[in-house]
């Protein structure tokens, strides 16, 4: 067992133990134990706001001092509030500054040999946390704070909230300069847990709570009524079924409310200011609009197993529920891309049948994740004249040049809509809404757990009709901002002093805005798809909002009144939230400058200066800022002999990453994020246990002990054999040169996800259907609606329908009685149907329609 001693504590066991490659053939390996002893959450979801505390306990059980480095993932909808450390009886609080001078104050101090902490963003869904010269026996707690947006599940009045608990490996181009995505790299990998994490949520909605699920991890509600001081409130408690789980997927939550939704106009004081945040799920109907639908899927290593067999079925609902007046191109990407087609083109049955056969043979087997490439290639080709292109991202976002990505979406917006679907237990949603934010559509998650049918559908009825354009918010009762005249003066009298110059003016000639505005540009509007607007005003208090957005039907406007009972207190973290949108909209500026003209890019400083300023100010981290603190008044005297060890905590690889399956920590892998030249081992971490003999040099081992702590997980864990890799390979790019390749025997893939009967049926009966929407008459189809070919047949004969007519009324039948729970899976599906047979046969249509139901019903 390891061990050390820490004055009068002998052979401590250390749990989680790191072996660290020699850096010279005759070196000895080290082992270190890995600091991070427990990590727990408490979160508080009211709506559509989250406040999340993430707790995380690190204890030096080394003889030297240490500085621990961990990445840890946070939701990119929000950002980090708070950060600070309680050490030894103290509570040291971090303050925010620009990133250069804190991390100087941070490298000061830990050479000063004063004990430290860093907490720096990577990413907007990546942060470090840095703990500097941490004395032997001490143990610190990290405790961090963050709110972020909770968004609707897309067509649904269901909120989905999600707690992200790990960073999947990020795949890191050749031709990556970034220093932040560079500094990914860095990263260590375990197939274990690096702590056990409990998870605590307190749900708070208006009205009752119809259900709260969990489809990632098994938990239990262990509270559920109404709120006392609050009636009209139910609050909802959920914890783990377990003590514990790995930190190896997202934990979702989805809550379902008792009432249908209802815009309001929540409020919140906060530091003198008055914060109203709109929130709005907007639902209408407009016609479909011709479209060219491009489909760019992912075909990364990281996609093998599961996340592959999800995106073929994806793509396979997408073609057939495409609309008839359409065109499509199909590209598959990983370190290159393939288009199927030179050229989008028309979709009939010939084309249809090309795609959905090339959709079969679909595999993870395109190298690293390079998204930028394709997307810079579907942007500089021509669109279909009169079609609206359509793009759809089918990935699970491990990339590291995540901003220049976005940028160049955002640059583009103009030529086409973007809609993306993350797929995955651990899929980046800051790449995955960034590229819809950016390039003005929607996005959508899809666990392993989780049907994709109505994720997929969703996306799509999204792309096929318009959204509002042009939405314009007005506050009831505030003035609007007075805009600066860009008129300037000219002095005409001739005089030494002034003459042809400016004017000067005695009166502030700045904006007059009673109020600011986030977001300053409201995006399109979807059906179904969350909006949030924030207002924030110092004086003047609307009664009302009203938004308005144009349609091809004409302008569509809601006014919403402010109501006492809507008023959240006085916690900030509505101010905190409008904060954050407000400096993710200026980074999002900052990421398309790159794209634009030379003359708007010269304002990059001034939108960095203005981050800085508002990160600051109210207290929130950034890409430009870092939380930093230090402890001055520690009263454990520095050994002079003492050398600080840094030590990497280990992240837990996502579950279904490169096919992994859940569990597989009975044997432990772990190495360094992928980037080229090639692989290159890091890190091998295990539960503490007698060590074997060292390993070859060229060779990792893998052993570990079964943890003993009582353990929720999202599914029963399945065992492999261990495997070895070689750490010297790295003359290919191939997916293992990149840090994919981890697993070489295919028979390690998850087979694919089990779907329920009515799902088999459902896309048994879809694979069937025309490019026009009818069904054909043959076997398949029978075989499909549950009967027989001959007992059709017979029956189209009796009532003398045309064949053709009586499957494709057949099929709309079965699909609204047999199918009926799953509407929102087949509804384009019976939409195109319909209206084929409404064209094909105007006077018929209905009673062949009505046989088919009775038909229908006749075989229940």
């Amino acid at each position: 067992m390891f061990g050390n001693n820490f004055g009068h504590h002998k052979n401590v066991e250390c749990g989680l133990i790191c072996i660290l490659p020699p850096k010279r053939d005759n070196d000895p390996v080290i082992t270190a134990p890995v600091p991070l002893e427990s990590v727990s959450i408490v979160a508080s979801v009211v709506h559509a706001v989250a406040q999340v505390e993430l707790t995380q306990v690190f204890i030096n059980k080394e003889e030297q001092p240490i500085e621990a480095i961990y990445y840890f993932p946070v939701d990119s909808n929000g950002g980090v509030t708070h950060f600070h450390a309680e050490l030894e009886g103290r509570t040291i609080k971090g303050i925010v500054k620009p990133q250069e001078e804190a991390k100087k104050q941070y490298e000061d101090a830990v050479s000063s040999k004063q004990t430290a902490f860093l907490v720096e963003s990577n990413k907007a869904d990546i942060f470090k946390v840095k703990i500097g010269f941490l004395k032997p026996g001490s143990q610190v707690k990290i405790v961090i704070g963050y709110v972020s947006e909770v968004k609707n599940e897309k067509g649904s009045n269901a909120i989905r909230f999600f707690i992200p608990t790990t960073v999947a490996p990020r795949y890191i181009p050749p031709t990556e300069k970034d220093p932040k995505a560079l500094d990914l790299n860095n990263m260590k990998f375990s197939v274990n847990s690096p702590a056990p994490l409990s998870i605590r949520v307190n749900v708070s909605i208006q009205g009752g709570i119809k259900s709260i699920d969990c489809p990632t991890h098994e938990v239990t509600v262990v509270e559920k009524a109404s709120i006392p001081e609050k009636p009209e409130w139910t609050r909802g408690v959920v914890e783990l079924k377990g003590s514990t789980t790995d930190m190896d997927r997202d934990f979702v939550l989805l809550v379902t409310p008792e009432d249908v939704h209802v815009p309001r106009l929540y409020s919140e004081k906060f530091e003198g200011t008055t914060a109203l945040m709109s929130h709005l799920i907007p639902s209408f109907n407009l016609d479909e609009q011709k479209v060219e639908l491009i489909f760019i899927l992912d075909r990364s290593g990281s996609m093998m197993g599961e996340s592959i067999e999800l995106a073929k079925k994806a793509l396979t609902l997408f073609l057939h529920s495409a609309p008839v007046e359409c065109y499509f191109n199909i590209v598959g990407f990983g370190s290159t891309y393939q288009f199927l087609f030179p050229e989008s083109v028309k979709y009939d049955d010939g084309s249809l049948k090309k795609a959905v056969e090339h959709a079969k043979t679909l595999a993870a087997n395109l190298g690293g994740t390079e998204l930028y490439q394709p997307l810079k290639e579907v942007y500089g080709r021509k669109s279909i004249p009169d079609y609206l292109r359509q793009i759809f991202v089918l990935t699970d976002g491990e990339v590291s040049n995540t901003e220049q990505v976005i940028g160049l979406v955002k640059a583009n917006a103009h030529s086409g809509r973007l809609f993306s679907l993350g797929i995955g237990d651990a899929s980046s949603h800051h790449l995955v809404e960034g590229l819809s934010e950016a390039g003005g559509g929607t996005s959508s998650f899809v666990t392993y757990k989780e049907s994709i049918d109505s994720k997929v559908l969703q996306q799509l009825k999204n792309a096929i009709q318009p959204s509002l354009m042009d939405v314009k918010v007005s506050w009831s009762g505030i003035s609007e901002p007075m805009q600066v005249s860009q008129v300037v003066e000219i002095n005409k009298e001739k005089t030494l002093m002034g003459y042809g110059k400016p004017i000067a003016s005695s009166t502030n000639n700045e904006s007059k805005a009673s109020y600011s505005q986030v977001p300053k540009e409201v995006p399109p509007i979807y059906d179904g798809a969350q909006l949030l607007v924030f207002g924030l005003f110092s004086t003047e208090i609307p009664s009302g909002v009203t938004i308005k957005g144009q349609s091809p039907d004409g302008p569509l406007t809601l006014e919403v009144k402010f109501d006492e009972k809507n008023d959240l207190g006085s916690n900030g973290m509505i101010h905190k939230l409008a904060a954050i949108k407000l400096i993710r909209e200026l980074e999002l500026e900052i990421a398309a400058f790159g794209y634009i003209g030379e003359s708007e890019a010269k304002n990059e400083e001034n939108l960095k200066k203005e981050i800085i300023q508002l990160s600051i100010k109210h207290g929130v981290g950034s890409k430009y800022t870092s939380f930093v603190a230090v402890d001055t008044e520690g009263d454990k005297p520095a050994n002079e002999n003492w050398v600080m060890q840094t030590r990497h905590v280990p992240s837990q690889f996502a579950h279904g990453w490169h096919g992994m399956p859940h569990g597989a920590g009975s044997n432990s892998l772990s190495f360094g994020s992928s980037r080229p030249p090639g692989m290159q081992a890091r890190l091998l971490c295990a539960r503490s246990m007698p060590m074997p003999p060292a390993c070859p040099t060229s060779k990792l081992c893998h052993f570990s002990a079964p943890m003993k702590a009582k353990r929720s997980t999202g599914g029963k864990a399945t065992v492999f054999k261990p495997l070895q890799m070689d750490v010297e390979n790295d003359s290919s790019d191939s997916d293992s040169a990149m840090g994919f390749g981890v697993f070489e025997d295919e028979s390690l893939s998850l087979p694919n996800l089990p779907n329920s009967l009515k799902q088999d049926s459902l896309h048994s009966l879809i694979s069937t259907q025309s490019f026009n929407g009818s069904f054909p008459l043959d076997e398949p189809f029978a075989a499909a609606v549950e009967t027989t070919l001959a007992v059709l047949e017979n029956e189209a004969k009796l009532k003398g329908w045309d064949v053709g007519a009586f499957a494709t009324a057949v099929a709309i039948a079965y699909l609204e009685l047999k199918l009926t729970d799953l509407k929102e899976s087949w509804e384009l599906v019976a939409n195109k149907a319909t209206k084929w047979l409404q064209k094909s046969f105007p006077t018929d249509h209905s009673a062949i329609l009505a046989s088919a139901r009775t038909f229908i019903e006749s075989t229940k």
